[in-house]
């Protein structure tokens, strides 16, 4: 007797079928495209003739990551970390592919890889031509925008990925790459357990901060500042302030640029505690059970939080969201708020201050920028400050680079942010 509980797959003359280990059934008719499938291939054309990637590019900068499940982002980073020079570029040009078709028609079948009304040419009848697809629109898209280096003619002259087979995970072709990462999501696609445009959206960025231009944006800021012998301490902290305040995205540029001083505090040994890494994607707070976006460690104990408001002078709702978070961090002695320009402090902001302080048992403090430095460098000689400001800037330049992601995990697309700080190195150094 056959267990069905085990996935597999029974191939007839005209159909197979699929028997997921979820007990879902699957069937894949052979034949001519049907007329929903035909349908769904020109609402595909038309959105893709329309400048559909094109203007998911321009607003990925402004998407919310977190519509994204923790687990899908996981398999979108493992499947590109895996791509090599040799292997793994077609089943991420394959992904991105899928993913688009699903962002379209949500109700597309995107394990049937091939659709036809031809005589003589194998079909699906709910399958579509991805072949046309890719070479069409996805692969020039990624070319041109230099996010992936594949094949000019698309994915599928990859063979193993032109079987007439559907994409399971009993698809038996030889596959090089991350075929488990990649048939994950595939399967969480047509399950429904993966979000069709965040997940494109997330790829897409993912992609912009791996791409040849980001390493050589990185490398040229990064230069920049290798070669600069002496920049003394408070042309760093304004050279930092002028950025933040006049880049796009500016909001997480300044969580950035704060982290990045903790970071360097950190290396130069300016402080015994241990830096937290930074919340990656604009993480909302409470789900990811943090204080603030700087955080530091004695021992396993958050002991010191500091939470950056840009833009955002006034903030008696966040000293309310502060003593819930502080409920279930008892050993905080001091936390605060960081805003770019000066804070709105009335008396209900004090009033409030003094009652959450406490309540809690807190030291908490509201600072703009230079208040907030200088309370850090309290104390400190010219010499160890200028040191402090140069690392400033390494630490600033090399998260956005991503070569710090063991402090700055940022997956948010970095191009326009290296962009903005070399022209003002150039201008200042």
């Amino acid at each position: 007797m056959k267990d069905h509980k085990q996935i597999h797959l029974e191939i007839y003359k005209d159909k197979s079928i699929l028997f997921s280990d979820n007990g879902k059934k699957e069937i894949f008719q052979e034949g001519h495209q049907d007329e929903t499938t035909i349908d769904n291939f020109r609402k595909i054309k038309i959105k893709l003739d329309n400048g559909y990637l094109e203007n998911i590019l321009t607003n990925v900068y402004d998407f919310d990551f977190n519509q994204l499940d923790e687990k899908t982002k996981h398999l979108i980073d493992a499947m590109v970390s895996k791509v090599t020079s040799e292997v793994g570029r077609a089943l991420v040009g394959l992904c991105f592919l899928q993913l688009t078709i699903k962002s379209i028609t949500p109700d597309q079948s995107i394990r049937l890889h091939k659709g036809s009304i031809r005589n003589n040419s194998f079909s699906w009848v709910k399958g579509i031509s991805m072949r046309t697809l890719d070479n069409t629109y996805t692969t020039p898209f990624l070319r041109k925008n230099k996010l992936l280096n594949i094949n000019k003619d698309g994915i599928m002259m990859t063979r193993s990925l032109a079987e007439n087979y559907p994409y399971s995970q009993l698809y038996k072709a030889e596959m090089r790459g991350p075929f488990n990462e990649w048939i994950n999501i595939v399967d969480g696609l047509e399950y429904g357990t993966v979000k069709p445009l965040p997940t494109l959206n997330y790829l897409l960025s993912i992609l912009i901060n791996r791409s040849t231009q980001i390493k050589e944006l990185g490398n040229t800021a990064c230069n920049i500042v290798a070669k600069t012998n002496h920049i003394p301490f408070r042309k760093c902290e304004k050279l930092l302030y002028d950025f933040f305040e006049t880049t796009k995205y500016s909001a997480r540029a300044f969580e950035v640029v704060i982290h990045s001083f903790m970071q360097a505090f950190v290396e130069l040994e300016l402080t015994d505690l241990k830096l937290v890494p930074m919340s990656q994607m604009r993480s909302a707070n409470k789900k990811h059970h943090n204080i603030g976006d700087i955080e530091l460690k004695e021992g396993r104990q958050i002991v010191e939080s500091w939470d950056a408001k840009f833009g955002k002078p006034y903030l008696y709702e966040e000293l309310d969201e502060l003593r819930d978070k502080l409920e279930n961090h008892t050993g905080v002695k001091l936390a605060g708020f960081i805003v770019d320009k000066d804070a709105v402090i009335k008396d209900d902001i004090k009033e409030k201050i003094q009652d959450v302080s406490l309540e809690e048992n807190v030291d908490i403090k509201i600072l703009n920028f230079k208040e907030w430095i200088d309370l850090k460098i309290n104390g400190l000689d010219e010499n160890i400050l200028d040191k402090l400001g140069r690392q400033w800037l390494v630490a600033v330049v090399e998260s956005f680079a991503r070569k710090r992601l063991e402090y700055a995990p940022i997956d948010e697309p970095c191009d326009e942010w290296l962009k903005d700080m070399i022209n003002i190195l150039k201008n200042e150094l």
